[in-house]
């Protein structure tokens, strides 16, 4: 009996995910990203999916192609945002004063 390694996926999820998420095109997506970018053949594939799926109002901005280069630049540099800056949203109170 031969042992096989499983194949490598196609796309690295975590580190999409991350390109995405520095990007701040990740956040509020209707759906996890495997799920999304599933069946995409490469990563540049798994960009255009998820930008054609998740954000096609950036399509009247931008050329697709475009997109996908600064997703992969953000991957490439390794890049990260915290999630809470993603998710920040002012609050109605103002904030708290500070101590002198």
């Amino acid at each position: 009996m031969v042992a096989t390694s499983p194949e490598k996926p196609a796309v690295d999820v975590e580190a999409l995910a991350a390109a995405l998420r520095a990007l701040g095109m990740l956040y509020g997506a209707s759906q996890p990203l495997a799920q999304t970018i599933a069946g995409a053949k490469d990563e540049a594939e798994a960009i255009r999916m998820y930008v054609e799926r998740e954000r096609p109002h950036l399509l009247a901005s931008y050329d697709l192609e475009t997109l996908v280069k600064m997703v992969q630049g953000a991957r490439e540099a390794k890049t990260d945002a915290k999630a809470s800056v993603e998710q920040f949203s002012p609050s109605d109170k103002s904030p708290a004063k500070r101590r002198s």
